[in-house]
């Protein structure tokens, strides 16, 4: 667009926020930001106040970063400030940004472009220089940290009327141009965004292969945690990570809107299931009765309904890659343990999903056969004092301890996640490494909460799956999502949610048996 008056005066950051999402992770400056901080994350620096209070976090004068150590910032940012500084000065001016850069870190411009000249009618009072990208990359090329530019682009699209710079602070002293293109190899990009859970990341990635079938470079846009889970995945092309809440969720909205302007075909897999198919309190899909949304959600498979979402086959194929690394050490942690070995995750995201007889179930494990039972759990204090009281009722009744082995969740994730594939069984609820696991050849024993077995496990690989006695569980399954027993019934014997309950010992230490099978044997001498 070319440049009118009234376009000027506005956030002109906010322009340009969605694509800088990805370069300002961790640590961030916002050097000039005024009232508007380009993402809330970052540290605002300026020298305006409005009612004698400053309107940024630092009042300061962005041109002098001494209080910030060299290599100390992950990101750097600045919109429409750098030509109101003296020309003479912006080199020195740039290099200080630079200084304060991580090796990897991001150093984000944008400057005005086809705006009126110094002097002219309607020019910036506050302009000094007129900004040419001849001029600016010449700034650039003369800074003596080296650089990879990953983005160099006029956009003039809308109400833009500026210029875009970013560039990656290299440790050697390099000029190096590596843009972000459009179609990458002559290729259609895709983008998938995930930002859920661990059990979320791997149906996320059930749809990776499908679309790498149709051709399509393959952007997954997440949180740290779920790429965590990802890694390794072989059909991801890049990663367009935000740590949680970076972007408000108010704003999620146009953030997305933004997003889709570069990508051929976006699939937003954001509530596919949370907030649809397990209805959030609050939502009017929530308050239905229990015989609607039965009727809405029973028969729905969380695998189809992703795939349908990404327009790809049902081929489900999600699985977690491990390096040959992560399974050796997994191989390593499995052969101290001499006989077969029982993973049991104890909880998962909400009380509801505590089953209340681990106990019982991991003594009989212990005194009829020679299994050890890893107890694994969601990091954090409820987790820790779950595993420790299981722990402590075991050796209260007398069990072999040296064959518990209390994890809880100190493991890190990905050598948790590692574990699980290696081991002779894996047992627990509707959580993380269940979901992980679901398309592995390693037996699983899953109890099932709020969701049916049409929903979840209807294409699980070598899954046993228990489903609370409805005739004793009116509400179940309830497709609810549950942060606290306002809406879950609990167990007056156990207070424990009933359809947890329901679920005798007896029905899990037989699916247990018999998912082992061979390998379980009667100890001799055991009761």
């Amino acid at each position: 667009m070319t440049w009118r008056p009234d376009l000027a005066g506005g956030c002109e950051a906010a322009k340009i926020a969605p694509t800088v999402v990805r370069y300002l992770q961790g640590k961030c400056l916002d050097i000039g930001s005024g009232p508007g901080k380009v993402w809330p994350r970052l540290i605002g620096i300026d020298t305006a106040h409005s009612g004698g209070r400053p309107v940024s976090d630092l009042m300061m004068d962005g041109t002098d970063l001494s209080m910030f150590g060299d290599a100390t910032m992950d990101g750097v940012f600045s919109s429409f400030l750098l030509q109101q500084i003296d020309r003479t000065r912006v080199a020195v001016v740039l290099a200080e940004w630079m200084r304060v850069l991580k090796i990897g870190g991001h150093f984000v411009l944008y400057l005005p472009v086809g705006v009126p000249l110094v002097g002219e009618e309607g020019a910036d009072p506050a302009q000094k220089w007129n900004v040419e990208a001849d001029d600016v990359a010449a700034l650039l090329d003369g800074l003596s940290d080296g650089w990879t530019m990953l983005e160099d682009e006029t956009r003039q699209d809308g109400d833009e009327f500026g210029h875009l710079w970013v560039l990656r602070k290299e440790a050697a002293s390099v000029r190096v141009r590596d843009l972000w293109q459009r179609n990458p190899g002559g290729k259609k990009r895709a983008l998938v965004i995930r930002y859920g859970a661990v059990g979320d990341s791997i149906l996320a990635a059930s749809v990776f292969p499908g679309l790498k079938k149709q051709g399509y470079h393959l952007t997954v846009n997440c949180r740290p945690s779920t790429q965590s889970v990802l890694l390794h995945d072989p059909h991801v092309d890049e990663w367009l990570i935000q740590a949680d809440d970076f972007v408000p969720n108010e704003v999620l909205g146009p953030y997305w809107r933004a997003l889709n302007e570069r990508y051929d075909h976006v699939v937003n897999l954001c509530e596919s299931i949370e907030g649809l198919l397990l209805t959030l309190p609050g939502r009017l899909n929530h308050g239905y009765s229990d015989a609607a949304r039965r009727a809405l959600y029973d028969d729905v498979n969380y695998m189809e309904h992703t795939h349908n979402i990404a327009a790809v086959p049902h081929e489900f194929t999600g699985r977690f890659y491990m390096t040959a690394r992560e399974k050796e050490k997994a191989m390593w942690d499995r052969r101290k343990m001499n006989g077969p070995v029982v993973v049991w995750v104890v909880n998962g995201s909400s009380a509801h999903k505590v089953w209340p007889w681990v106990q019982v179930v991991a003594e009989w494990l212990l005194k009829r056969t020679p299994s050890h039972v890893v107890l694994f759990a969601d990091p954090g204090p409820v987790g820790s004092a779950l595993v420790e009281g299981i722990a402590q009722c075991l050796i209260k009744d007398g069990a072999d301890m040296s064959r518990v082995h209390a994890i809880g969740g100190k493991w890190e994730l990905r050598r948790a996640l590692t574990f699980c594939h290696v081991v002779d069984c894996v047992v627990g609820p509707e959580t993380g490494p269940l979901n992980v696991a679901s398309m592995a050849d390693v037996p699983k024993v899953l109890y099932l909460s709020h969701s049916s077995r049409a929903n979840l496990t209807k294409h699980w690989r070598n899954t046993v799956t228990l489903e609370p006695e409805r005739a004793k569980v009116p509400c179940w399954p309830c497709h609810r999502l549950h942060y606290n027993w306002e809406f879950c019934t609990q167990d007056e014997g156990t207070n424990a949610a009933l359809c947890a309950s329901s679920i005798s010992p007896e029905r899990v230490f037989k699916a247990i048996a018999e998912a082992l099978g061979a390998v379980i044997v009667p100890v001799r001498g055991a009761a």
